[in-house]
């Protein structure tokens, strides 16, 4: 009986890791993202406000504006995918892996204790 409880403890220990690393990646795209928007809203600010006569589509502020905020939006979406999208397959599939490489490691216990019993005998 014992056992049983402290499998269901660690089981739960466990999930609580996890769920709290989820969290954390979480948070941390969200702290990102809001990065993302006040730097742009920054960057785009400065351009107006001081190169903002230079509208020609080829002036290097303009450039660096549209660069930085695209190349950063790249990162950001790649962002949100691996916490939001793919995250959750991928430790789904290595939780599975790992369940199965425990049950084989387990079983191939189980076989040399029995093993050595009847060798004993």
């Amino acid at each position: 009986m014992n056992t049983i409880v402290n499998n269901h403890n660690k089981s739960d220990l466990q999930e609580e890791t996890t769920l709290v690393r989820t969290a954390k990646k979480r948070v941390g795209f969200k702290i990102h993202f809001v990065l993302y928007i006040l730097s742009c809203l920054l960057i785009w600010l400065f351009w107006f406000f001081i190169f903002k006569d230079t509208v020609d589509l080829h002036s290097p502020a303009l450039r660096v504006c549209i660069f930085i905020t695209l190349v950063w939006l790249i990162c950001i979406i790649a962002h949100y995918l691996f916490v939001y999208k793919w995250n959750k397959n991928y430790i789904e599939k290595e939780i599975v892996l790992l369940k199965k490489q425990k049950e084989k490691a387990e079983k191939e216990l189980a076989d040399c204790k029995e093993k050595q019993e009847q060798e004993l005998l």
